[in-house]
């Protein structure tokens, strides 16, 4: 589960510094942003897994399953709420023949 949630985190980290970098900068600071995120990441996570442990007790079975369960449903919810916001092929071929006239 650690591994799990340590790429998870790392890799939303690594998404947010980067995105917001220029080109040179993304270039050059990319080991950078790696190492720091990926540090911070495992820490987050750690923090995160000690945290749970001490306001719910040691984790068995069926509460890593219940957890999943729930954080799988909240993704779910998520992903459903942002697939509203992507236009379908026919708007974005209008809003683009609109734009381009």
């Amino acid at each position: 589960m650690m591994k799990t949630l340590e790429y998870s985190a790392r890799r939303m980290l690594d998404e947010l510094v980067y995105v917001s970098l220029d080109f040179e900068s993304r270039y050059v600071g990319k080991e950078v942003v790696g190492v720091l995120t990926y540090r911070l990441g495992k820490s987050m996570m750690s923090l995160s897994l000690s945290a749970a442990t001490a306001v719910f007790g040691n984790f068995g079975l069926q509460e890593l399953s219940m957890l999943s369960t729930g954080a799988s449903l909240l993704w779910l919810k998520a992903a459903w709420n942002l697939s509203d916001l992507v236009p379908t092929r026919k708007e974005a071929s209008d809003q683009y023949h609109q734009q381009h006239q």
